[in-house]
């Protein structure tokens, strides 16, 4: 990683200063002796913004804070040949907070980006001792710029405004969900500026512009956002959020979309995925290529009485039932169809000729001290994940997929393995017919992340998250659903005949509903599968 990656040493692009200024003139009354902080100036990009702005007239006085020398240096020849009033402050912006006064009236920033590995544990230190101050405490600091932007609108007085650029893992973010109910209770007049992914190469994130009026907390714990989204025009519309959700994710729709979301949540027949299934993490074998073999190397080996059959992604899964047969034609196709499972119950390698060979190639490859093995006794015995009744893909391209294990075959850990609940009014055909329809498919793309290249990701917590309709007997349609997920050109054709099935047997999720929540999921994956099509990912 570079040093200026490593320290989010990023600088701001014009376009998004002069937009965070703009946002703040329309928040701030006719006021004169501004006091201005920029907790990260960088090399003085919201210095000369201030320059550019009506505003300049107002500035008393501003406080810039930069901990890189030479950017410092920077900083401090374009304040003096802006003519501003005020200084450039070489520091660590976590310690100078600690004499600094709260008094200022404006805060700009774009605080760096930097994961919390990579800095110093005085800085990891700080940052808990402002989430301890400020009564965020309880969740681990993912990022940096999380307690740079808390101290620096901590520093706001009453009435200050803010207007600062982050990442939009702010919506998101396990640690950022701290950051959002903070802000529910202290602020107000709270916009969120959204961008097409990829819109600002330079800033080596997709971004967004925060703006609000720090207030004295309020037990209040409902606060309006206004969100405008800059994608191809300007969209614009609000939402009353409430302190104490997860992800602000499914406030990117609009009102009507988000509407038809809770309407469909409050159905009876709408529960938690949690309530019927149990999805877990598959085998870890710490060395996929090695553990993992097709039949000329079992064959080649003779390791017959060690190999456990195997599905090894769910790509080889055409359809939404993975049996027997496709388990012969992974194995015919030469594809990795078997494990090794050299567990304490079964024969010692170490006295089979075939066997012992192929641990020595391994210990040639080094497979022995990889982490995930050397940490073993022995190090080949991997702790297999007995098959399950349901597979679900870990990431995903449009959407996660549901497979009914059929064949019971074990899998690696890039695939979920799922088993109903004692409890569950379905059945495990039943779950799968029913998954891929568009609110639980909407229900994914709330609750899961994506990457750089637009890949939707689900932890075992966030799948248990999802809502489903729990319909009794619709594995009854599996086998006419398999048929479409496998002949099918159009992905879309297997969501919308679940759709059809969903209405068919539950009348109180009619079609305008269905074609809202179709919308819905329509405007997020759309954003999502953006960032696999820009330049910079």
């Amino acid at each position: 990683m570079s040093d200026d990656k490593l320290r989010g040493g990023f600088y701001s692009p014009d376009v998004l200063v002069d937009l965070c200024l703009a946002r703040v003139s329309a928040l701030l009354s006719p006021i004169s002796k501004l006091r201005v902080l920029e907790p990260a100036a960088g090399d003085g990009a919201f210095l000369r913004g201030l320059h550019r702005s009506p505003l300049v007239q107002d500035v008393e006085h501003v406080e810039a804070v930069e901990i890189n020398e030479a950017d410092a240096a920077k900083a401090a020849e374009e304040l003096s040949r802006l003519n501003l009033a005020g200084k450039v402050v070489h520091d660590n912006v976590l310690r100078w907070s600690t004499q600094a006064q709260s008094d200022y009236d404006l805060v700009l920033a774009n605080p760096p980006y930097v994961r919390f590995q990579f800095i110093s544990e005085e800085d990891k230190q700080r940052s808990r001792d402002i989430a301890s101050q400020l009564g965020t405490a309880g969740n681990s600091v993912s990022n940096l710029w999380i307690p740079v932007f808390l101290i620096s609108l901590a520093k706001l007085r009453e009435g200050g405004v803010f207007s600062v650029i982050l990442p939009t893992e702010f919506l998101t973010g396990v640690s950022a969900s701290a950051v959002r109910n903070w802000l529910i209770q202290n602020s107000t007049d709270l916009t969120i500026d959204l961008f097409k992914p990829g819109s600002f190469p330079a800033v080596l994130q997709e971004v967004l512009i925060l703006t609000g009026r720090r207030t004295a907390r309020s037990s209040e714990r409902v606060a309006a956002v206004q969100f405008h989204d800059h994608n191809g025009g300007t969209r614009s519309w609000s939402h009353m959020v409430a302190a104490g959700l997860g992800t602000w994710t499914s406030f990117l729709l609009l009102p009507d979309q988000h509407q038809a979301l809770v309407d469909a949540q409050s159905l009876a027949s709408v529960r938690p995925i949690g309530e019927a299934a149990r999805f877990s993490v598959s085998t870890v074998t710490g060395a996929n290529n090695y553990f993992c073999l097709d039949r000329e190397q079992v064959k080649s080996y003779r390791l017959e009485q060690w190999a456990i059959p195997m599905l090894p992604r769910s790509r080889y899964a055409e359809g939404l039932v993975y049996g027997e047969q496709d388990a012969a034609k992974l194995d015919d196709d030469g594809r990795p169809a078997w494990m090794l499972s050299f567990a304490a119950n079964k024969p010692s390698p170490i006295e089979h000729d075939g066997a012992s060979r192929y641990l020595a190639r391994g210990q040639s490859l080094e497979i022995d001290k990889r982490f995930k093995c050397r940490v073993r006794t022995p190090w080949y015995r991997v702790p297999v994940v007995p098959a399950g009744d349901l597979l679900l893909s870990k990431r995903s391209n449009r959407f996660p997929r549901v497979i009914a294990n059929h064949a019971k075959v074990v899998t690696t850990d890039t695939i979920y393995r799922g088993l109903l609940l004692p409890s569950s009014s379905v059945t495990a055909d039943d779950f799968t017919a029913t998954f891929h329809n568009s609110l639980t498919l909407l229900s994914a793309e709330i609750e899961g992340r994506s990457f750089g290249g637009g890949v939707l990701e689900l932890v075992p917590s966030e799948v248990a998250s999802l809502r489903m309709p729990m319909m009794a007997g619709a594995g009854a349609e599996l086998e006419r659903l398999d048929r479409v997920a496998r002949e099918s050109s159009d992905p879309e054709a297997l969501v919308v005949e679940t759709d059809r099935l969903v209405a068919k047997l539950l009348p109180e999720v009619n079609d305008s509903l269905l074609e809202s929540l179709g919308s819905a999921r329509e405007t997020l994956l759309r954003r999502r599968l953006e960032r696999g099509h820009s330049q910079f990912y």
